[in-house]
């Protein structure tokens, strides 16, 4: 190789490595990190020791309930002609129960059981000092088939199984009929007479019952949980969030429960419990998306042989009357009819039979209303031909009264004494033309619990009023309005009109400014105090008016009163000695 060809082929290579520097992208800069990186797997290992660690401590403080603890779910599902409901092999809870005839807001099936983990349950407490709740022990259905279904004159018995050591075992049985909203429920303890303390267990239902409304604020509202002692319901209500709710009542305890609006849980006793625990709180996500969460357990003692055994009823279903009543323990006191003694007889007497045996020949609701309103209506007729007259004679004594007064406007004792005199000469009664009204107060009252309360109305239908059970509003507003709320419901205006009307028929005996400042006023009133009221109530009331305007009408033109003539009494002048 000659000099000049050494030169050339060091020149290229020089050439080709700048070329290639050149080109070359730059090198990243070394990455800064303040810690190693970390290994998956080891964190996926140490939690696994930790709550391999947390589930062995868990077992060892159950003792000999410990092997329990541990197993393999299996849901079971019962179907009947009212409900389909699901248990689960862990505890022997109820986890799911949908009725078929009763839906949410959106017309579609909803469970009415809140709890994830199920709501039924039992917690006693070993003679070792153990507190064991058979939610978290794994029971055995030794039936093969997991689904059932129940009809016709058909009965079922599903027994879920613990097996101990020591010949002990723990077994609940529930059982079903084809037909109604009650689940029998059976816990039998063996070998346990010196195994439980004080021979008592608690019989819980957790979780509350599952919002169905639309207005979850009202719903919430009319949410409790209850315990029936004695022939007495203790309530309790969870309504602000910042508060804690319990109560541990001792006692005679028929049965607890919870409900919500329309619907209700109870443990109902075979035979008398101890007492009850009822704990409750307010769960507030939003302003109007509100819950109350309410627990409730009934303390039953067990007598300590070799086998000991109680039986109880669950109820599971709507706030219906007639299948609570039937039930033959006060179950329907859970419904809020208004005053025990006042208003309640109204509806347990008056309205629900009435709208009861209206219905097995009327489909709507709504008609059936209209007729109530005009039998009670025609009921009053006596009373409202009574108020007319004494009305009219009233308005007759006017000018009289009126001297009267001015006579003796210095004198109150008098003024009365006199008064008095020519209330009994003309045989009138200046408080017997608000008899009618002063009657049908507590009747009005009891139809607005009946109507707020009652399963019956809810979603049912009548021309634009889509839920008889709730204000018909036909227009809501982004906001609320003071007293007024926050839709435009078309019942109270309506109502508000008649309210007017009859007020003009009706024969008064106001002073005439009084009178046209009070015939605006009261159905101002009235209107802004129905806006909000179910519309069922709404419909009884303006349909009431329209007959009562007819009624009124029709006893203006027939019924003229007799022409009253009467004396002023003058005083007794004194005698001249």
């Amino acid at each position: 190789m000659d000099r000049n060809t050494f030169i050339g082929l060091l020149l290229i290579a020089l050439i080709v490595l700048v070329w290639m520097q050149l080109i070359s992208p730059p090198p990243k800069p070394p990455e800064k990190t303040r810690f190693a990186p970390i290994d998956s797997s080891v964190v996926i290992h140490e939690d696994s020791v930790f709550n391999a660690k947390k589930q062995a401590e868990t077992l060892r403080s159950m003792g000999e309930f410990g092997a329990a603890a541990a197993g393999v779910e299996r849901l079971i599902t019962v179907e009947t002609d009212d409900f389909t409901a699901k248990i689960s092999t862990k505890g022997a809870s109820l986890i799911s129960y949908v009725q078929k005839h009763h839906l949410n807001y959106k017309k579609e099936p909803f469970n009415l059981v809140s709890s994830p983990s199920g709501a039924t349950s039992i917690f006693f407490q070993s003679n070792d000092g153990r507190n064991i709740r058979t939610a978290d022990l794994y029971f055995t259905l030794l039936a093969e088939d997991s689904i059932f279904t129940v009809s016709g004159n058909a009965k079922l018995e599903l027994p879920f199984i613990l097996n101990l050591d020591n010949g002990k075992s723990i077994q609940i049985t529930y059982s079903f009929n084809s037909a109604g909203y009650t689940i029998g429920y059976t816990p039998l303890f063996k070998g346990f007479e010196n195994g439980i303390f004080g021979n008592e267990i608690q019989v819980e239902w957790a979780g509350g019952i599952m919002s169905s409304e639309k207005d979850k604020v009202d719903e919430s509202a009319n949410s409790y949980a209850n315990a029936y002692q004695a022939g007495s319901l203790v309530k309790l209500d969870a309504s602000s969030k910042d508060e804690k709710y319990k109560e541990q009542p001792s006692g005679k305890t028929k049965w607890v429960s919870v409900q919500s609006k329309f619907f209700c849980a109870a443990l109902i006793s075979g035979s008398d419990g101890t007492g009850a625990y009822l704990e409750g709180k307010h769960i507030a996500k939003s302003e109007k998306d509100v819950f109350e969460d309410y627990t409730v357990a009934l303390r039953q003692p067990l007598v300590p042989n070799l086998e000991m055994k109680e039986n109880f009823t669950i109820y599971l279903g709507p706030l219906d009357y007639k299948p609570m009543k039937a039930l033959g323990v006060d179950l329907e006191k859970t419904m809020d009819f208004g005053w025990e003694w006042v208003t309640r007889p109204f509806a347990e007497w008056l309205i629900l039979p009435v709208f009861n045996f209206m219905r097995e020949y009327i489909p709507s609701f709504g008609l059936i209303i209209i007729i109530f309103a005009l039998f009670i209506k025609l009921v009053t007729y006596p009373l409202t031909i009574a108020s007319t007259n004494s009305m009219k004679k009233m308005a007759s004594l006017q000018p009289q009264l009126q001297e009267i007064q001015e006579r003796f406007k210095d004198n109150p004792t008098k003024l009365q004494s006199e008064l008095g005199k020519v209330y009994r000469d003309a045989g009138v009664n200046p408080v017997s033309g608000c008899l009618p009204v002063l009657l049908q107060l507590p009747l009005l009252y009891a139809l607005y619990n009946v109507f707020k309360a009652s399963i019956q109305l809810r979603q049912q239908s009548f021309l634009w009023a889509q839920d008889l059970s709730v204000p018909d509003s036909i227009f809501d507003f982004p906001f609320s309005i003071p007293i007024y709320g926050d839709h435009i419901a078309v019942y109270p205006i309506l109502m508000g009109v008649t309210i007017w009307v009859q007020q003009k028929v009706t024969p008064t005996t106001a002073p005439t400014e009084q009178m046209k400042i009070f015939m605006y006023i009261f159905p101002a009133m009235m209107l802004l105090f129905f806006n909000n009221m179910p519309a069922g109530l709404g419909l009884y009331y303006l349909m009431f008016n329209v007959f009562g305007i007819v009624q009124q009408i029709y006893i203006n033109k027939t019924t003229p009163p007799a022409p009253v003539v009467h004396h002023v009494h003058e005083p007794k002048k004194k005698k001249k000695k």
